[in-house]
């Protein structure tokens, strides 16, 4: 008999009976228990004449358990949740969970305030013991951190409050996306489908006609909801720029430069790069439009491939093409993807009833993750498919180290699965003789690039215009559909008449209420891992082993130190950046050569 290969995850090997475990509310318990004791004794350590650093560093391995039992309760719901988003178990869940990150934060506070008591040379002796030496980077940067925070109990007032504030917002959100249902006709037979799917069906429509009607209605359905998702926009920046203002903070991307780890002057050296390029980005823009024989077009067309592939590729074959890819550039990361299909890590079965999207979980307890796709055949898919196993194989590299070096930048987050994309993507590209079939898997590895270098820039741009008139006064859905207009005019001005202005209202990242402006680090994430990729290329002998030294520092470097040590080179140098985009501008010129005859061709047809 012919083996299959398993489309849906195995969650119950981590707790049997899902978002109603028995086991799991037990972890629970346990997770509330270990961070009372760990607050208690905190308040004991505090009291003491003498500070005792044999009992404190008892306390930070407490905390370091309930970082790690945390991450597992938290990713294990959200898992519960995406595969039946009717589950109200698993809402429960995701509630409780939220109480406890607060907990958590509160004793995150404490340890902060006490860190920011030794003097200087205490301080050194301290991060040079053995039991937390790994952790160092983690525990100077909180260090430095506390200083620019307010007083400890104003913190800890801030993060219980988040609870019914910034993350109930963001819950909000979420909750309000999933229940919207746009009607589109599928196969003769109206449909009233989630935003994620009627999204999916104005790109990969059958014809521009159907890819129209569903822009159509999910433009009608949008403005049906703009005030209600403008005013959860509102609340969410109202509630970030609340904090910073109290925190006397006059810069409002502090917090997530702090979280990505990086210089702004390295963001400002990025944007300016991905501008040098500009023109060679809208120059494929209006050839895909030209190929397409469209002398207008409107959102919906940026995405659809003017050239189809004919072929499908089920699961079975995405899994042995990742195989063999993965195994290509090293066997340790090829036996760890035969580990992650055989072992039931993904969920990536069609059906209804799912949340939208992709993701990668991980459940450092347990040193595993779990993967969710939705997968359709496509190529799009294996490439999305093998991203997410590339954020997997970063948890697997990182789940060796303790608890505080685990903690990676948001943006370094994205290396190991862009760079996962590039290597299977691109073999395939390679392994293509068909020209049809070439330009079509060209034509997908430039519009997953122009994402990060021209879709994100934008949104990053625009949220940046957000918050600065939302510090004056609530905004307008009306008025934030003409910020959106603003900034994507600036590239697709005169190439497209029909903006997707609701784009603000299914984007999640813009709610997202533990990183700020959590657009930008994906095109941090893709233009690094590009500069990877390509030493990769250029230096393959022992590369294998240098690639995992660099997802295993991840959680103790800054990008900047990452591109150092392991790239030679400056990111915060515009040259960096440039480098980083050969991969997509090779790509984009090979494009423009290839479809030189078709342009050449419909022009002589018109005379």
């Amino acid at each position: 008999m012919e083996q299959t290969t398993a489309q849906t995850w195995n969650l119950t090997s981590l707790y049997a009976g899902t978002s109603r475990s028995e086991e799991l509310k037990a972890f629970m318990k346990d997770l509330q228990n270990t961070l009372e004791q760990a607050a208690g004794q905190l308040q004991n350590y505090r009291e003491m004449d003498v500070r005792d650093n044999d009992a404190l560093l008892e306390i930070i391995d407490q905390f370091q358990y309930a970082l790690l039992a945390w991450e597992q309760l938290d990713d294990f719901a959200i898992c519960a949740y995406a595969e039946n988003v009717a589950d109200q178990a698993a809402i429960a869940l995701m509630d409780e969970s939220a109480v406890l990150k607060a907990k958590l934060a509160s004793l995150q506070i404490e340890l902060d305030q006490v860190f920011a008591e030794f003097t200087e040379a205490e301080w050194q002796t301290f991060t040079a013991s053995g039991r937390v030496e790994a952790s160092s980077f983690y525990l100077n940067e909180r260090r430095r951190m506390v200083k620019d925070r307010l007083p400890a109990e104003l913190e800890r007032m801030i993060s219980a409050l988040s609870v019914n504030g910034l993350s109930g917002w963001e819950q909000q959100h979420e909750l309000v996306l999933t229940k919207l249902r746009v009607p589109i006709e599928v196969d003769g037979e109206l449909q009233h489908v989630s935003i994620g799917q009627a999204l999916n069906e104005t790109i990969n429509g059958k014809d521009r006609a159907s890819r129209k009607r569903a822009a159509e209605a999910v433009d009608e359905t949008c403005v049906a909801h703009a005030d209600t998702v403008a005013a959860i926009l509102n609340r969410v920046a109202g509630s970030r720029l609340a904090i910073y203002e109290q925190r006397g903070w006059d810069n409002k991307l502090k917090e997530m430069l702090e979280h990505n780890r990086i210089q702004e002057a390295s963001i400002d050296a990025m944007l300016t790069a991905i501008d040098c390029n500009k023109d060679l980005y809208r120059a494929y823009i209006e050839r895909k439009l030209k190929v397409a024989g469209q002398d207008s077009a409107s959102w919906f067309d940026l995405e659809s491939p003017a050239f189809s592939l004919s072929d499908k590729v089920d699961f079975a074959s995405a899994k042995t093409v990742i195989s063999k890819q993965f195994h290509h550039f090293s066997d340790k990361l090829g036996h760890f993807a035969d580990r992650a299909f055989e072992q039931d890590w993904i969920e990536a079965e069609n059906r209804p009833g799912k949340a939208e999207g992709g993701f990668c979980a991980s459940m450092p307890l347990a040193k595993e993750s779990r993967i969710f796709v939705t997968y359709r055949d496509t190529y799009q898919d294996l490439v999305t498919l093998a991203h997410e196993l590339g954020h997997a194989y970063h948890n697997h590299i990182i789940h060796d180290e303790p608890a505080l070096a685990q903690q990676k930048g948001t943006s370094v987050a994205e290396t190991a699965s862009t760079f996962m994309e590039n290597l299977v993507l691109d073999a395939v590209i390679e392994q293509t003789t068909d020209e049809n079939e070439r330009l079509a898997m060209l034509g997908m590895k430039i519009r997953d690039g122009l994402k990060y270098v021209v879709s994100v820039p934008n949104m990053f741009r625009f949220e940046r215009k957000f918050y600065d008139q939302r510090a004056q006064g609530m905004i307008s859905a009306d008025d934030i559909k003409t910020m959106i207009a603003d900034v994507e005019n600036d590239i697709y001005g005169g190439l497209v008449e029909e903006l997707a202005l609701h784009k603000w209202m299914f984007i999640g990242h813009f709610y997202d209420a533990e990183k700020a402006f959590y657009n930008i680090p994906y095109t941090i994430g893709y233009l690094f891992s590009n500069g990877v990729y390509e030493q990769a290329k250029q230096q393959p002998d022992g590369f294998p082993e240098r690639y995992d030294a660099l997802l295993r520092d991840s959680g103790k470097m800054t990008v900047e130190q990452l591109g150092e040590r392991y790239l030679g080179a400056d990111i915060t140098q515009v040259a960096f950046w440039q480098d980083a985009q050969k991969s997509l501008s090779s790509a984009i010129e090979e494009y423009l050569e290839l479809t030189e005859k078709y342009i050449a061709a419909a022009d002589k047809n018109k005379q």
